[in-house]
């Protein structure tokens, strides 16, 4: 793994290093043609590729002044005559002053654009190239503009070796100075590379050491930092998540093993002849095996209820329903069990009427649950209140008087592996109750929050979106 990523690294560096010394010889060369061109005219008058420029920005000393008026010198009209150049020079206000050789057509007055342009693109209306310069004079400052027919001669381009010869050393020690740059940034730049794999190499073998954030690749290292948190957080997640499962498989196990004991003795006693079984105990060991069948298979079918619910696999029929009549029908039937009879739940509602489209058999059970849950873990003595009311919202609580819980009873309620411990009972059961609840609540487009202090009391607040 290791040279695999050095071979990486190399290439990446060895393609950069060819790369950039393409490209270094590429505008040298360019550089080293452009100053060497000459212009050769057909009368064998040789000038450098920048003459015309040259020519036009020392011409200021062949214009001269007469009582502010500009002139000419004799030897000007002869440059100017002897390369069939063409002249103007304009005042202040854009007015051409003094013209010589002008071409048919040429501007007799040039706006603050139109000088802009000719110093900017060099080009007239006519077969001309423009060059612009300007003299001063008194504080005044005129322009003046030379054309060069394009036509004047034939150029031909020639590189001038002995002008290359002078300058090669100069050539040389910059590109040697270039190829110096260029491994220097190489090798800090394979060195960093180096360092950023190295540490994504360590990300997978989970002993990632933090990068410090900054330097040129400061957002790469950032983002290996961050991703080294994630991991950890989520390999923490995986962890609590894993001792939950095998701590609910092992509570699952017990409660699946509490109704098959009996069912095995009570069917072993039935099916050995050498007991001598009555009817009447036949019928009594038959009763106590289908009730732990019945508790047996309730325990299976949350298994599988809560599963579908979690993965939206279980049907939902919502019809528009009357939300007071069900609590109502669940708080009768909790109370017409033997077990809890005498135990004290107070129904509060100032309405008779509260339509919500819910399904009625998930609601049953989803309130039965949460109930059920302040029943069994708290002492007989315990006031639960329940009410409903409809303001912006419908909003349903469940509160008591019991023995409360901690904060991270509150915060693991609702998981699925979970089962209250704060209770003078054995609980038993799947400890699924309270998560399909909040399941079915969630699956209607509601929010359950729980506040709990221990030895005060346990509220639950349910709010449901209120419907048109």
């Amino acid at each position: 793994m290791k040279k695999s990523g050095y071979k990486v690294i190399f290439n990446l560096y060895f393609k950069f290093f060819i790369a950039f010394l393409i490209l270094i010889s590429i505008f040298l060369g360019i550089g080293l043609y452009l100053l060497n061109v000459n212009i050769s005219s057909e009368n064998s008058f040789v000038n450098w590729s920048s003459w015309p420029a040259y020519f036009t920005s020392h011409f200021y000393k062949q214009i001269s002044f007469d009582k502010g008026k500009p002139k000419l010198t004799d030897s000007a009209v002869g440059e100017l005559k002897k390369y069939k150049l063409s002249f103007q020079i304009v005042d202040k206000n854009g007015d051409v002053a003094l013209g010589y050789n002008e071409p048919n057509g040429a501007s007799r007055h040039y706006s603050p654009i139109d000088m802009v342009q000719l110093y900017k693109n060099g080009n007239s209306t006519g077969n001309y190239t423009v060059f612009v310069g300007s003299v001063n004079n008194g504080g005044q400052k005129w322009t003046y503009i030379i054309g060069f027919p394009v036509k004047i001669s034939k150029i031909t381009l020639y590189m001038n070796y002995n002008k290359v010869l002078k300058i090669k050393f100069v050539i040389l020690a910059l590109f040697i100075l270039l190829i110096l740059i260029a491994a220097v940034y190489g090798i800090w730049m394979n060195r960093t590379l180096l360092n950023i794999t190295s540490g994504i190499r360590r990300l997978a073998s989970n002993d990632y050491i933090p990068m410090k954030e900054k330097g040129k690749y400061k957002d790469i290292k950032c983002s290996l930092n961050l991703l080294d948190s994630k991991l950890k957080a989520s390999e923490d997640e995986r962890k609590k998540n894993q001792t939950l499962r095998e701590e609910w498989i092992a509570n699952i196990s017990h409660d699946l093993k509490t109704p098959l004991s009996p069912i095995k003795g009570y069917a072993e006693i039935l099916y050995d002849p050498k007991y001598d079984v009555t009817s009447q105990d036949a019928k009594k060991y038959g009763k106590i095996i289908l009730r732990n069948a019945e508790n047996l298979e309730s325990i299976v079918e949350n298994l599988n209820f809560t599963y579908q619910l979690k993965n939206g696999m279980f049907p939902i029929n919502r019809q528009n329903q009357n939300l007071v009549r069900l609590l109502k029908e669940v708080i009768i039937n909790i109370l017409n069990n033997p077990k809890y009879e005498k135990r004290s739940i107070i129904f509060n509602c100032v309405e008779d009427i509260i339509d919500f489209n819910f399904d009625n058999t998930l609601f049953k059970r989803a309130f039965t649950n949460l109930i059920y849950n302040s029943v069994i873990h708290n002492s007989p003595d315990t006031i639960i209140k329940v009410s409903i009311k409809k303001e912006d919202k419908i909003y349903v609580s469940i509160e008591d008087n019991g023995k409360g819980m901690s904060e991270e009873e509150v915060k693991k309620l609702f998981e699925r592996y979970y089962r209250g411990t704060n209770s003078s009972v054995s609980v038993k059961g799947s400890g699924l109750g309270m998560a399909i609840a909040k399941q079915i609540i969630e699956a209607h487009g509601g929010k359950i929050n729980v506040k709990s202090k221990l030895d005060i009391g346990t509220s639950i607040e349910i709010e449901f979106p209120k419907e048109n």
